[in-house]
C-alpha cells in the first residue's frame, strides 16, 4: 500500500465520529474486572512452572547423592573392601551382622 494510499485512511478515520459507549459501560467493565483475577495475583502455578522452581533443588539433591557415593566408594577402598558387596559379605562372616537380617 502506498504511502499516500494510507495517508487517505488515516485522514478518513479522523474524520469519523467515535463511537458511543453502551448505556451499561460502567456495569459491563465492573463485571469484567470481578471476574478476571488481579494483575499480580497468585494463581495456581501450572506442571511446567513447579518443575521450573524445583530444578534447582534436583540438581543439588543429584550433587549430593553422587557427592555421598563418590565418598562411599572411596571409603570402601581405605577398608580394603573391594566393594559393597564383599564388605557386606566379610561383616556377615564375622557375625557382627545378624543372621536372620535386620
Amino acid at each position: 500500500m502506498s504511502g499516500d494510499k494510507l495517508d487517505q485512511l488515516f485522514q478518513a478515520a479522523r474524520r469519523e465520529n467515535a463511537p458511543a459507549p453502551s448505556p451499561n459501560f460502567a456495569d459491563d467493565v465492573v463485571r469484567v474486572l470481578r471476574r478476571e483475577p488481579a494483575a499480580g495475583a497468585p494463581g495456581r502455578p501450572s506442571l511446567w512452572e513447579e518443575l521450573n522452581a524445583g530444578f534447582p533443588r534436583l540438581a543439588v539433591a543429584t550433587l549430593v547423592v553422587l557427592a555421598l557415593g563418590v565418598a562411599v566408594n572411596l571409603a570402601l577402598g581405605t577398608v580394603e573392601w573391594k566393594d559393597l558387596s564383599d564388605g557386606l559379605a566379610q561383616l556377615s562372616t564375622q557375625d557382627i551382622l545378624p543372621l536372620d537380617g535386620f
